[in-house]
């Protein structure tokens, strides 16, 4: 017999991603503002809103999903304290390591693709800041030459 959850698809589990991060991101709003959130309940709440938009955009970039979330955080902590007049120091920092810890098994994750597809590439070769191969910097003639297996134009003798 099969399981009823053999019949979802990952756009499904998306699209479900979205309802669930909103909800999230609302009733960790309303706790802030109340101050009624410990620093467990933001430390889950941080987890749930930070796993289900990871999950809702699928396309961004993840450090760039959790650094937002993690800005967010940090804006509403402000602002409960604004509201309060006290700053729960420690409810933000649970939540921090709350979002690094989720950062970190990416990083772990990549890390593993790597090893499995390009295990003998230096990391200096695998920078993913190009666009089209082109670089941020643009590479020097001698790096160039070397990426040819030449000898740089510097170093060849002059014509004339």
């Amino acid at each position: 017999m099969r399981s009823p959850l053999d019949q979802l698809t990952p756009g499904q589990i998306s699209r479900s991603a979205i309802v669930v991060a909103i909800a999230t991101a609302i009733a960790l709003g309303c706790g802030y503002v109340s101050n009624a959130l410990t620093p467990t309940t933001a430390a889950l709440g941080a987890f749930v809103l930070a796993s289900s938009l990871l999950l809702a955009a699928p396309t961004q970039r993840a450090s760039e999903m959790l650094g937002a979330v993690t800005v967010w955080m940090c804006f509403a902590e402000f602002l409960s304290t604004t509201q309060s007049g006290q700053f729960a120091m420690w409810r933000l920092a649970v939540t921090v390591a709350t979002l690094g810890g989720v950062i970190g098994v990416i990083r772990i994750q990549h890390l593993r693709n790597l090893a499995r597809h390009t295990p003998d590439t230096s990391l200096a070769d695998l920078d993913r800041r190009t666009l089209g191969g082109i670089g941020v910097v643009p590479r020097s003639t001698a790096k160039l030459a070397a990426m040819r297996h030449e000898t740089a134009p510097d170093a060849l003798p002059e014509k004339g």
